[in-house]
């Protein structure tokens, strides 16, 4: 180990405790995970200390023969944290980061590394969510892909033919993006623009990482259509839209609930859980101008006609009734009538008699 390096953090930090006795190490042993934990002899280990927010070197070793390593003295101070890694087939891995204090002048941890393969990708995308919310002038997707590496060896990608640094990771979010933000600055450090793609050349240890970001893609008009070809194999979509005209909303997906365009969500959902689809499989989404198939005007049309002849029949049926009502009214006015007429004859009749 060399001591060059503790010294200066000790100095630059203005902590002299090695020199008082006040001393702590940090020891531990590589184990290569691809092999079943097994030691990595002499393999190269490094140790790390965090000064004024930044990552300083304070040294470097090798372990021994059975893959043991150890770092001392170091600095007992709690505002100083310790991160230790070792580096094989060209890939750093770190361990947890400690902190060394009187109470706890001594830690014990392992450093679990990988063996290197560039190629094929062994990446597949355990789950893949959207949420487009469409904006006044604007499209806004949030994207969440859960990225699995099943194997036991960390995917490093092949070199390219120019010697260009390797891809492991291509993001085919739409060209025209204005701007992206990813919610772990980790990746958001990693990640380029090449060719009008977001790209990354993060090494992918074995297990599961969450991959989460949002993108801002211009809308000056009503009409929008959103194209999202699947970076990794994936066998689950799920793509919610949110929008003030669901019925405009239109996706190559299954359509897994109905549109709530009374509730405040405002949004709808596209699911697909099946067969793992292929990478390049592209999600398509359509936001405005959809023309309303001629079926929902039948449908409408129909309901019409129906009530059309349920109107003209109760007017056909109704009208008889009122006609004989009228005839009967007239022929009882007539029977009232004729029994005055007679009777008035046959009084003038009476009184001439009687005149007489």
């Amino acid at each position: 180990m060399s001591n060059v390096g503790l010294l200066l953090v000790a100095f630059v930090v203005g902590l002299p405790n090695a020199e008082k006795g006040l001393a702590g190490s940090i020891r531990g042993v590589v184990l290569n995970g691809s092999a079943d934990r097994t030691p990595v002899p002499h393999a190269e280990v490094v140790l790390r200390v965090r000064i004024d927010g930044q990552w300083v070197v304070a040294a470097d070793t090798r372990a021994d023969g059975e893959g043991r390593f150890v770092f001392e003295p170091l600095p007992l101070e709690p505002e100083l944290i310790y991160l230790a890694g070792a580096n094989r087939d060209g890939v750093h891995y770190p361990t947890r980061r400690v902190r060394l204090t009187r109470d706890r002048p001594h830690v014990r941890l392992p450093i679990v590394v990988y063996d290197a393969v560039a190629e094929p990708s062994p990446l597949i995308a355990r789950r893949f969510e959207v949420r487009i919310d469409c904006e006044p002038g604007v499209v806004r997707v949030h994207e969440r892909l859960l990225v699995d590496n099943p194997t036991r060896q960390c995917y490093v990608g092949a070199a390219g033919a120019s010697g260009e640094e390797p891809i492991t990771l291509r993001l085919a979010i739409p060209p025209t993006f204005r701007r992206v933000t990813f919610e772990k600055e980790f990746f958001g450090r990693r990640f380029a623009l090449k060719r009008n793609q977001l790209v990354t050349s993060i090494p992918w240890e074995p297990g599961e990482q969450e991959l989460e970001y949002t993108y801002v893609v211009p809308n000056p008009g009503g009409r929008y259509v959103w194209k999202r070809p699947l970076d990794l194999p994936c066998s689950e979509l799920r793509v919610w839209v949110r929008s003030s005209e669901l019925e405009q909303v239109s996706c190559n997906l299954l359509r897994s609930s109905p549109p709530r365009a009374q509730s405040a969500e405002q949004q709808t959902l596209f699911l697909y859980e099946g067969s793992r689809l292929p990478a390049g499989y592209t999600i398509r989404v359509q936001v405005g101008g959809i023309a309303i198939p001629w079926t929902r005007y039948a449908r409408w049309g129909a309901i019409g006609l129906l009530l059309a002849l349920i109107g003209a029949s109760g007017a056909v049926a109704f009208r008889p009734r009122r006609g004989s009502v009228r005839s009967k009214k007239n022929s009882a006015e007539t029977n009232d009538h004729q029994p005055t007429r007679k009777d008035g004859p046959k009084r003038r009749k009476t009184r001439r008699r009687r005149a007489a």
